[in-house]
């Protein structure tokens, strides 16, 4: 029993003893903890545990005076505001010591497998009027840094239209960069970045305005257009230098070609490069040169039918090489469009030469019109009609009627023809002052026959008079 009664005793003795150093310890912790975060504290990522209030506090104040702000600016330029550069210094506002207040002391030994994280905005402050000297330093408020947008344009560079992309530039929105740069400032952030943050000014007119496109698309697609004429051994090119002058475009971006200025173009063309009704000057088969008018020979555009096709080259914004829509033709060009084959009729001297590729196949003498009677034959250029055999020459004129058979018939000239003159004794000299035709070229029978060969319809025929 005794000894019993003494282990109870002990055990007592014991489970006091236990309790108040439990007691003891519960209330160190309490005393401890009552100035102290709890282990396993964070706040705002600092290691806050142990630490009192205060140096947690002096921790952020030691941080705040280290803070920069990173600056980033169209066009990669970075700029740093430090904290001193603006008075920017710690102001607690209690928020360090509210986080203390929820840790109940008394809960201690509760709170040893537990982790606490606090984060707070910025308790700093900082001097307005220094932050705003600091603004004004940053490299993109620099003169030569600053550069306004520029719109989209269009621009005419001689031929056709180019559509030149708007330009961002790199001027700054005094406004919403101070509003940027504060708030990054009183939330703690460390980087902000101005064109991120929408600060630059922006083009009022972007290359995707549809109104900007419409006109482009449309003036692009006509002074694209690229005509190259060919003249022979001359060529003449339309292109976007000329059409933009004969373009229109409205608010809308609506674009319109000015039809009258086609027409006139294909009538400065025709007044170049027409040569039918011309004066010509012909080189004659001595080496004289010789002034020929009249005839009904030569190129002639059909200048209506030609400013159709232009318009609907225009319309379909085509490049093409291509002659003009003639109303008549020429064998060529050179020569004074007799080229290398032709017949050359000299009137004055009463003698033809007839040209085959620069050869001359045939000669003679003629009688032309009867110049004593007004029955001269005309000067000019022509070309062969046709040619028959045999033929008869017919007239009913009153008091010169008459009805004569040949047997080459070659006409150039309304009833102006070589045939052969069988009746005729002679040719050449001045018979045609006196007793000449009544307008045709009489020929011997032999030349007549040969030309007749030789000759087709088309052929050139060239008259004049010394």
């Amino acid at each position: 029993k005794k000894k019993k009664s003494r282990w109870k005793t002990a055990t007592g003795i014991t489970l006091v003893l236990v309790c108040l150093v439990a007691g003891v310890i519960y209330a160190c912790g309490i005393f401890y903890f009552k100035d102290k975060f709890f282990t396993g504290t964070t706040i705002n990522s600092i290691e806050a545990s142990y630490d009192t209030v205060e140096e947690v506090e002096a921790i952020v104040a030691s941080q705040v005076a280290k803070y920069r702000l990173l600056v980033k600016e169209r066009g990669g330029s970075e700029d740093t505001i430090q904290a001193a550069d603006i008075g920017y210094e710690y102001a607690s506002a209690g928020e360090i010591k509210g986080f203390k207040e929820d840790q109940k002391a008394y809960k201690w030994p509760l709170m040893l497998v537990k982790s606490f994280s606090y984060e707070f905005a910025s308790a700093a402050t900082y001097n307005v009027s220094a932050l705003k000297t600091a603004i004004d330093g940053l490299t993109c408020f620099k003169p030569q840094v600053e550069k306004a947008p520029e719109d989209a344009k269009l621009t005419f560079n001689g031929t056709t239209y180019e559509l030149k992309k708007e330009q961002q530039g790199q001027k700054v929105i005094r406004e919403k960069a101070e509003a940027a740069i504060r708030k990054a400032i009183e939330t703690g952030k460390t980087t902000v970045d101005l064109d991120v943050e929408d600060c630059y000014e922006k083009p009022s007119l972007t290359s995707g305005d549809p109104v900007l496109r419409k006109k482009y698309e449309r003036l692009y697609h006509y002074t694209s257009v690229r005509v190259t004429y060919d003249f022979g051994d001359q060529k003449e090119t339309l292109d976007g230098s000329a059409i933009n002058n004969w373009l229109k475009v409205d608010e809308d971006g609506t674009v319109t070609l000015d039809s009258d200025a086609v027409a006139e173009y294909v009538y400065g063309l025709a007044q170049k490069y027409d040569t039918y009704g011309k004066t010509r000057s012909f080189k004659t088969h001595d080496g004289s040169t010789v002034e020929v008018s009249g005839g009904a020979y030569g190129w002639l555009i059909d200048q209506n039918a030609e400013n159709e096709q232009l318009l609907s080259i225009l319309k379909d914004g085509l490049q093409v090489e291509r002659e003009p829509v003639y109303a008549q033709t020429a064998s060529t060009r050179r020569n004074c469009d007799l080229g290398n084959s032709y017949v050359e009729v000299d009137l004055s001297r009463q003698h033809l030469w007839m040209y085959r590729d620069g050869v001359v196949i045939l000669e003679c003498d003629f009688v032309s019109g009867d110049t004593s009677k007004g029955n001269t034959t005309p000067p000019g250029v022509y070309s062969l009609y046709y040619k028959t055999s045999p033929f008869v020459l017919k007239s009913d004129t009153p008091g010169d009627s008459y009805e004569t058979p040949v047997t080459y018939w070659m006409p150039f000239n309304g009833g102006i023809g070589f045939h052969d003159a069988s009746w005729r004794g002679s040719f050449g000299g001045n018979i045609y002052t006196y007793s000449g035709s009544h307008g045709c070229v009489n020929m011997p029978t032999w030349a007549a026959a040969q030309m007749y060969e030789n000759i087709s319809a088309g052929y050139p025929i060239i008259c004049y008079y010394r």
